[in-house]
């Protein structure tokens, strides 16, 4: 027997896009047989009534599971995270073999340098049987730090969607977009001092003042994370976090050494090549896919050229990985991976 733990929490947002990759792996594991087992919770785990909540929960599901069952998990797991790995270890008694899909890391994402902090999310990892993770650059960061299960490179994640036809460019004359949390990427307010380049920004959060607006940066709107693919115009999508255009600094620019972010899914799924910092993690797929750009400062673009020839090739790379993207192609994958690893039925 198959099944999906999943941990909800009643104030989650949906229109973001961590909730977006979450609700497309629920989507894909019951696609592929995994029986639904849901814990709806308040993030309130300060309180003695929510942990007595959890008990009884935990007991329940643990008296359902059938011996040498697989479980899967969307990790992290916020606020049950401390008392998850009992209840994994609870579980041997019954060989179920647990699994975990790692969507963030607290302790990196964070900045990695909090000792404490890793070493209690090492313990926590170490409990599962194997680790989905980002890619090759998570898996050599876990290990350095004590991860000793065995861990599987996701590569992508998904970004699942209706089929639709692209609103972007045929060629790379066009806009360069860039979507997400806007309050927290402030680097844009520097991007009208590259010039020749129009960006186009897509997300909550945009407040410039008056120095900051001007002809080659534009706010296009807010959309949720079903219909945005949908909307982004132009010819490039970008990646980039911190404060400065030159570089990718701070914590957040820090995690794009390590990890998947989710706008290239959404790029990819809009039919956009990808311009990403050198350094990034994902700039290890994005250049062996051929599929968009990198640079070490956003500078580079001033002088950057690509004819149509050059640009056709990247948006036919990106066309074909959009259609595995689209459909769970990478997380179904690595399930499969992990089922053959176990000698589970499929």
């Amino acid at each position: 027997m198959k099944y999906q733990f999943c941990i909800r929490f009643k104030d989650i947002d949906v229109n973001s896009a961590a909730s977006k990759a979450v609700l497309d792996c629920n989507r894909i594991f019951s696609e592929c047989g995994y029986q639904d087992y849901t814990l709806t919770v308040n993030d309130n785990s300060g309180k003695l009534k929510y942990y007595l909540f959890l008990l009884r929960q935990l007991s329940v599901f643990f008296f359902s599971i059938k011996r040498k069952s697989i479980v899967s998990i969307q990790y992290p797991l916020l606020s049950i995270n401390a008392v998850f790995k009992y209840f994994i270890k609870a579980t041997r008694l019954k060989r179920v073999r647990f699994f975990c899909i790692v969507h963030d890391l607290e302790s990196l994402r964070s900045g990695g340098t909090d000792d404490k902090l890793i070493a209690e999310e090492v313990r926590n990892l170490n409990c599962y049987d194997t680790l989905i993770v980002h890619n090759e650059h998570m898996i050599n960061w876990l290990t350095v730090h004590g991860v000793t299960v065995k861990m599987i490179s996701l590569k992508l994640f998904d970004y699942l969607s209706a089929d639709f036809i692209s609103n972007g460019r045929a060629d790379a004359a066009g806009s360069i977009v860039f979507a997400g949390n806007l309050a927290k990427s402030r680097f844009i307010y520097s991007l009208p001092q590259v010039k020749n380049k129009q960006f186009d920004l897509y997300g909550p959060g945009f407040l410039p003042d008056g120095s900051q607006v001007n002809k080659n940066l534009a706010w296009k709107g807010l959309y949720g994370p079903e219909q945005i693919q949908k909307e982004l115009m132009g010819s490039f999508g970008l990646i980039w976090d911190g404060t400065h255009i030159d570089r990718c600094d701070e914590i957040l620019g820090n995690y794009l050494l390590y990890n998947n972010p989710h706008k290239c899914s959404l790029y990819i799924a809009a039919g956009l090549p990808v311009i990403a910092p050198k350094s990034s993690a994902i700039g290890s797929f994005i250049k062996r896919e051929d599929i968009g750009v990198l640079v070490d400062s956003l500078h580079e673009l001033e002088s950057l050229t690509i004819d149509d020839d050059r640009y056709h090739t990247m948006k036919r790379n990106v066309l074909r990985i959009r259609s595995k993207v689209i459909t769970g192609g990478f997380f179904s994958d690595a399930l499969k991976s992990i089922e053959n690893d176990y000698a589970l039925p499929g």
